[in-house]
């Protein structure tokens, strides 16, 4: 994989990768540091698309807004690939693992994500 995307593990991963990054300015961090961050944001919070971000009635926290808009600069910037920025592989696991139940296609399909993107 030629990304910086990552997948949590878990929740309470996604939400310490998120934090780390509060008392920062986005635009400082480093491309990897950023890309973690943002997909541990579509893993923690998978109904959030970045597109409309902006919208007030879009439901996204004005707390999380400037890592869309952190996220949509770069990638106007051409530093974010399409994957970096539409993780939709961060979004279907932050989905998965909180299901109670998985089809057996679900279960091998996390499991492909985490060996593609997940801790090294």
């Amino acid at each position: 994989m030629n990304t910086c995307v990552h997948i949590p593990n878990s929740v309470a991963s996604a939400i310490r990768d998120l934090h780390s990054t509060f008392n920062v300015p986005l635009e400082n961090l480093p491309k990897v540091s950023f890309v973690r961050a943002w997909c541990a944001l579509c893993y923690a919070f998978p109904n959030l698309h970045p597109d409309g971000y902006w919208d007030a009635d879009n439901g996204w926290p004005d707390t999380l807004r400037p890592y869309a808009a952190e996220a949509f600069r770069r990638t106007d910037a051409g530093e974010l690939e399409d994957s970096e920025m539409y993780p939709v592989d961060a979004c279907w696991a932050g989905l998965y693992d909180r299901m109670h139940t998985h089809t057996v296609e679900e279960t091998t399909r996390r499991l492909e994500i985490a060996a593609d993107y997940g801790e090294r």
